[in-house]
């Protein structure tokens, strides 16, 4: 497949998924995305038009399409980039990802939750650590059983603001979805996520305007 399939596995990343769809687009990538987490935080982000059923069809908003049900065939073929939320679900669909991004708090129950869930078939593996607040030993024990299924693996630590939490919990696909109020540091995160999954498209000034409309909510 030429498309990226981008699984996310743990806590806290509606955000993440929502300012990446937007990067995404306007790179002029045609982007689903997918919530199959027993929360359904990314489900509850999207508007969704009265009278429509986001389990039987895709909804569309602002250039991007959204389902909470399966994805077929024809949609890995028609689309550029597929995020799928599976908060702590193990489901088939974890096979077909190219890319797998573990998100943690650091607590041990979230952690073996976690390894339960292997994308084994991915080609780039990441963990983030999200206000996890413990010493780096730990995060490389917490590392280590990601390794070695993929040709690739990184870790990323992002420990929040307050005002960066309470967007998140009131994240909304609103009208203008700019990316005020979040840190430089997740910023670059958000970047370095990109270019890991587009390394080919990720340099230069066409890449930083993307980057920059998304930034400004357009």
């Amino acid at each position: 497949m030429k498309n990226r399939v981008i699984g996310f596995v743990g806590l806290d990343v509606q955000d993440t998924v929502l300012y990446l769809s937007r990067i995404f687009h306007h790179m002029g990538k045609s982007v689903l995305m997918a919530d199959y987490s027993g929360s359904q935080a990314l489900y509850y982000c999207i508007p969704m038009i009265p009278g429509t059923d986001a389990y039987t069809t895709l909804v569309e908003y602002r250039g991007t399409y959204f389902t909470s049900g399966p994805i077929r065939e024809k949609d890995y073929e028609n689309f550029d980039v597929i995020m799928i939320f599976f908060g702590f679900e193990e489901r088939r669909e974890v096979r077909n990802c190219t890319h797998m991004i573990y998100t943690t708090d650091g607590e041990k129950n979230h952690v073996e939750r976690l390894k339960e869930i292997k994308g084994g078939y991915a080609d780039y593996s990441q963990i983030v650590f999200r206000n996890a607040g413990r010493t780096q030993h730990y995060m490389e024990d917490v590392k280590r059983p990601f390794y070695g299924a993929v040709r690739e693996a990184c870790a990323y630590s992002c420990n929040d603001s307050g005002k960066e939490k309470r967007l998140r919990i009131q994240c909304q696909y609103n009208e203008v979805f700019s990316f005020r109020g979040i840190s430089a540091r997740f910023k670059k995160y958000l970047f370095e996520t990109v270019r890991a999954v587009f390394p080919e498209e990720s340099g230069g000034k066409e890449f930083e305007e993307c980057f920059k409309r998304a930034q400004q909510g357009d």
